[in-house]
């Protein structure tokens, strides 16, 4: 019986993972991605205008200015100071600078400053003139106070038990298992497809026939079901191989800060896994049902987008997962088929999910993706001499009598 499962695992992989659609479905994500992060850096970069920039003091407030702090961006523009605004516009029209400011000689009653250009500098350079400003406003202060005073605060996030925590934005490790939950989603859309489509062409073309004189209903769904994991998990490592590439890029060639030194809690990562395999198997199995009992393949296509509108429960609910990750509610949708993945992704961000809760859902997700197995060899049973009719679902749990097929079949 094995042997014979596995064998259809393999044909059910390789035919599809060697299909173009199959190659570029693989490719696509990581490139959409990548070039979607790619035009927002860009456009950041376009933005942005590192070159000098002149200001003319007339109130005389940056006499003696003070650095702006180490370390921020805005800190690599020069400002150059000019003592008349016909040099600074001489300057200006030579494209020394990008622009110049004018500090009016009422400034400490009016704050009344002016902006000169040709061409519109760079938006840092607001940012960087007025952190310039704030500096020398404090120049009675030592240094250090100065510039920790214009460096702003530091928001620590805290979960109220204390287990969680970050600075400002949560960290890469933090947003982890959430990336992973949405990464399995999209398995979930996408494999899913495959194995409902395979299942209808071959009711179209009465393939499931011929395989019946050989193989049991549970052998061929079985084989099925693993070959399409086994699809999934093949984009899934092919995804992740290229998110790893896309930290060591971003963290060590163009230095952005949030992907350097990423500090990973396996122990959430280890729980969305644990809990996405029978979750997968739980779609993977209700799609070849419904590939099983419909008669069209744009009527599998409706209700499986009805499956995958389940998952998505989590994201309606987001405000309430965030407030009260602990909360009963929160802990339902934890352990119910379908809700519980992007569910326990999102407690994970705000809170540690205990793992009495992350065992007891992988219990119920294997226990349901089991009773999904048998009910799609059920279906598959009563519906492969169907051709062109649909299968109830009364059928299938044996409450109607079944339409005659014209013979037994094991």
């Amino acid at each position: 019986m094995m042997s014979k499962l596995w064998y259809v695992a393999r044909h059910e992989y390789e035919r599809n993972v060697f299909k173009k659609s199959f190659i570029f479905a693989l490719v696509s994500v990581p490139l959409v991605l990548g070039g979607t992060i790619g035009m927002i850096a860009l456009m950041v970069a376009l933005d942005n205008n590192s070159a000098p920039v002149g200001y003319v003091d007339h109130a005389g407030l940056l006499a003696d200015p003070i650095p702006a702090p180490v370390g921020r961006p805005e800190g690599g523009i020069e400002f150059i100071s000019f003592p008349t605004d016909e040099d600074a516009r001489a300057a200006l029209e030579s494209k020394n600078i990008q622009a110049y400011y004018v500090i009016s000689p009422d400034y400490s009653e009016t704050s009344r400053i002016e902006m000169v250009y040709l061409k519109e500098p760079g938006e840092n350079v607001s940012r960087a003139f007025h952190e310039l400003i704030r500096t020398s406003l404090l120049a009675d202060q030592p240094p250090e106070i100065a510039q920790r005073a214009v460096g702003g605060s530091s928001v620590t996030v805290r979960s109220p038990d204390g287990r969680r925590e970050f600075h400002g934005v949560p960290t890469l490790g933090a947003v982890l298992p959430v990336l992973l939950s949405v990464a399995f989603l999209f398995l979930l859309l996408m494999s899913s497809g495959y194995l409902m489509q395979a299942v209808v062409d071959e009711k179209e073309n009465r393939t499931m026939e011929v395989l019946a004189t050989s193989l049991s209903p549970l052998q061929l769904i079985g084989g099925k079901v693993v070959g399409i994991v086994a699809i999934g998990l093949t984009q899934f490592t092919a995804w992740i191989l290229v998110g790893i590439l896309a930290i060591l890029i971003g963290g060590n060639v163009l230095s952005i800060s949030w992907l350097q030194n990423p500090s990973l809690d396996w122990g959430p990562i280890l729980a969305v896994v644990a809990v996405a395999i029978p979750s997968y198997v739980l779609a993977s199995a209700l799609m070849f049902t419904v590939g099983s009992t419909v008669a069209q393949d744009h009527e599998g296509q409706q209700i499986g987008m009805l499956f995958f509108m389940l998952f998505m429960i989590p994201i309606y609910a987001l405000v309430i997962i965030g407030e009260t990750p602990d909360a009963t509610a929160s802990v339902v949708l934890s352990l119910l088929p379908f809700t519980s993945l992007m569910t326990v992704g999102l407690r994970s961000l705000f809170s540690v999910v205990p793992w009495w809760q992350v065992a007891t859902s992988v219990a119920i997700q294997t226990t349901c993706a089991a009773g999904a197995l048998w009910l799609a060899a059920r279906a598959f049973r009563l519906g492969m001499l169907r051709y062109g009719q649909r299968l109830r679902i009364g059928e299938i749990l044996g409450k109607g009598r079944a339409a005659p097929m014209g013979r037994n079949l094991p």
